[in-house]
């Protein structure tokens, strides 16, 4: 498998480097809903069936054995960012006012074919979950275990 980064891709990089400190890192085709989103995160640790498979501007790419499979030799994606999308992601990009987003070689967009993993079946978009406010008053103020009190977020 290989992966490449657009040169637009590059340049948020770029930005993000320039006001981080840590060591940057790609990771693709690790999320639930968002399977073939690419994630830039700070100080990450791949997972143990993850290896370099790419890099944009010097930042390497990690993917799993799934997905390396999936793109035998040279097969591989295209990290692009698509600006002015405001997105709840932990991807640093979206700070930024962009998001990571996979193409194949001609440009066209990769999604992931995990939809129904992702369903739910809760009430529709903008109305309230039944109880949730009440469930809310009951537990008052809850308290993070020590060491998340302790850890150290970027």
């Amino acid at each position: 498998m290989r992966v490449d980064g657009t040169d637009a891709a590059a340049r948020v990089v770029e930005r993000v480097r320039a006001e981080r400190r840590g060591a940057l890192v790609f990771t693709i085709g690790t999320g639930c809903c968002e399977s073939t989103a690419p994630f830039l995160y700070e100080d990450f640790w791949p997972g143990p069936d993850q290896e370099v498979v790419g890099e944009v501007a010097g930042v390497p790419v990690y993917a799993p054995e799934y997905l390396r499979r999936m793109y035998p030799g040279d097969d591989g994606v295209v990290i692009d960012v698509e600006e002015g999308l405001t997105a709840e992601s932990m991807s640093i990009e979206t700070a930024y006012d962009c998001r990571f987003v996979l193409r194949d070689r001609s440009g066209a967009p990769v999604r992931g074919d995990n939809a129904e993993a992702c369903a739910t079946t809760g009430p529709p978009a903008g109305e309230a979950v039944p109880g949730a406010v009440s469930a809310l008053r009951t537990l008052g103020s809850v308290e993070l275990p020590e060491p998340l009190r302790r850890a150290r977020m970027r």
